[in-house]
C-alpha cells in the first residue's frame, strides 16, 4: 500500500443503483467553447448522460450543484461516448437568462441532430478520419456477431465481418497507419487496414462472409498478427510523435507496447490485476508515460517500464483520463463502476504548521551553580531521613487471652501457652 493518497480536488456520486464501464467517459471541450479547458461527459447503462464542468467547492458553498451543466435521460443504455470532428454532431447550445428574471446563470440543451438505428448489438466503437479525410471524422461500431459497421455522419457506409470471430474484444484506430487494431478470441493482436476493410467483398449477413474467397471480391485478410496469450482488457493508440509511435495493449497480466507493424517494443510483466490504462505523452524525449489502476485501489504511473509514483484511490476505477481545468491542469479523471466520478491529483500537499521559535536566552552559569548546589542538599537531606527511619525499632505487646471455660485437654494447653508465650516482642 502506498503512504501517498491521490488528493481529491473534485468528486461526485452519479446516480444511485446506475452502472458504469470504461467507455462510458469522456473528457473534451464538448461545447467548443475554444478555451482549451474540459468538460467531463459519462453515459451510464440506464441510458443517463451527464456533462460536468468540475471546479472546487469554496469554504461557504455546501453544494456542488452548479459544476453539472446537463442532466438527460436517453431511452437506451450508454456504452460508450466519444467525441470528434463529426461535421453534424451533438451540440450544446449556451442560452443567456431571460430579462427581468433572477440569475440563474447559463442554460444548456442537447439537440439531436441524426441517429442510426443498429440492426446489430453494438459492443465498442472506435472513430477518426479514416481513408486520410480531413475536416471530419467517421465512426466504426463493433457488434456482438463481429461486424464493423461504418458511418460517414448521416450515411451507413458499408460493413464487413472480421474473419474466424467469437467474442468480441476491445477496438481501436490508428491515424498513423489508417487501421483498425483488435483483439480476437484467439488471443491475438489483430490489424486490418481501413483500405483492405473497404475493397473487401461487402457482407450483410455471416454466411456471405464465409462465402467471400468463392466471391469476385477480395476476401479480408489482417494486415500483421501478434499472438499476446492472455485476454486484453484495452487497447490505446496516443498520438505522439512519429519517433515514439506506439500502440498500447493492456492484458490480464502484461501490459504490452507494440510498434506499428506488430513488432514488441517493450512489456511489462504485472504484479496485479489491472483495471483500466491510459497512455499520455512524456516530458522526456523518447518515452510514454502510462497511467493505471488496479483492483487494490491504486493510481500507479509509470515511464515505458519503470514505475515513477503509486497513489491511493478511494475506489477501483473502471475508466481514467487526464483533463484541464481554469483552476488546475493535468488533473485526473477517474470512474468507477459504481459512479463515482473523482478529479484528483498526486502529489503531496505542503504542511502550514510551523514550529514555535524557543525563548534564546543567556546562562548565567553562578545562577546555575547555586541552584544545584541547593538541589544537591535536598537530596543529602532526604537520603538521611530514610535511613533513620529504616533503623528505628518499634516494640509490639501480644496478650493472649483464653476462656475460662475449658475441658480438660484445653486446660492443659493453656497452661502450657500461659508459661511459654506470657508476653513476646516482635521486632
Amino acid at each position: 500500500m502506498s503512504l501517498f493518497k491521490a488528493r481529491d480536488w473534485w468528486a461526485s456520486v452519479l446516480g444511485e443503483g446506475e452502472e458504469f464501464d470504461q467507455g462510458c467517459l469522456c473528457v473534451g471541450d464538448v461545447d467548443n467553447s475554444g478555451s482549451g479547458y474540459d468538460k467531463i461527459v459519462v453515459g451510464s447503462f440506464m441510458g443517463m448522460l451527464r456533462i460536468f464542468s468540475p471546479h472546487p467547492a469554496k469554504p461557504d458553498e455546501q453544494t456542488e450543484a452548479d459544476a453539472q451543466l446537463l442532466e438527460v435521460q436517453l431511452p437506451d443504455p450508454i456504452i460508450q461516448v466519444e467525441m470528434g470532428e463529426f461535421m453534424w454532431c451533438l451540440l450544446v447550445l449556451v442560452f443567456s437568462g431571460t430579462a427581468g428574471n433572477v440569475e440563474h446563470g447559463d442554460q444548456y440543451q442537447l439537440r439531436l441532430v441524426y441517429e442510426h438505428s443498429l440492426q446489430r448489438t453494438a459492443c465498442n466503437m472506435t472513430c477518426g478520419p479514416f481513408g486520410g479525410v480531413t475536416g471530419h471524422h467517421f465512426i466504426c461500431i463493433q457488434s456482438m456477431d463481429g461486424m464493423l459497421m461504418f458511418f460517414e455522419q448521416e450515411t451507413y457506409a458499408f460493413g464487413r465481418f472480421l474473419p474466424g470471430f467469437l467474442l468480441p474484444g476491445p477496438l481501436s484506430y490508428c491515424i498513423r497507419t489508417d487501421s483498425f487494431i483488435t483483439v480476437s478470441s484467439t488471443r491475438q493482436v489483430e490489424c486490418y487496414r481501413y483500405e483492405t476493410l473497404a475493397v473487401a467483398t461487402d457482407a450483410d449477413t455471416r454466411q456471405d462472409s464465409d462465402q467471400q474467397s468463392k466471391s469476385s471480391g477480395k476476401r479480408l485478410t489482417a494486415d500483421w498478427t501478434l499472438v499476446l496469450g492472455e485476454e486484453a482488457l484495452d487497447i490505446c493508440v496516443p498520438n505522439t510523435s512519429s519517433a515514439m509511435s506506439s500502440i498500447f495493449v493492456l492484458g490480464e497480466r502484461n501490459f504490452f507496447c507494440l510498434k506499428d507493424n506488430g513488432q514488441i517494443r517493450f512489456m511489462k510483466k504485472l504484479e496485479f490485476n489491472p483495471s483500466c490504462f491510459l497512455p499520455y505523452g512524456s516530458v522526456s524525449e523518447g518515452s510514454t508515460n502510462i497511467l493505471m489502476c488496479n483492483h487494490n485501489n491504486m493510481l500507479l504511473v509509470y515511464q515505458d517500464v519503470t514505475l515513477k509514483w503509486a497513489s491511493q484511490l478511494s475506489c477501483v476505477p473502471v475508466a481514467v483520463r487526464v483533463a484541464n481545468f481554469p483552476e488546475l491542469k493535468g488533473l485526473v479523471v477517474t470512474l468507477s463502476s459504481d459512479g463515482h466520478l473523482q478529479c484528483s491529483y498526486m502529489g503531496t500537499d505542503p504542511s502550514f504548521f510551523t514550529a514555535p521559535k524557543v525563548d534564546a536566552r543567556e546562562v548565567n552559569y553562578d545562577e546555575v551553580d547555586t541552584e544545584m548546589k541547593m538541589l544537591q542538599k535536598v537530596i543529602r537531606e532526604a537520603t538521611k531521613t530514610q535511613g533513620m527511619m529504616a533503623e528505628t525499632e518499634e516494640e509490639f505487646t501480644l496478650t493472649a487471652i483464653v476462656s475460662s471455660h475449658l475441658d480438660e485437654v484445653s486446660v492443659q494447653m493453656r497452661t502450657r501457652l500461659s508459661h511459654s508465650y506470657n508476653s513476646a516482642v516482635f521486632i
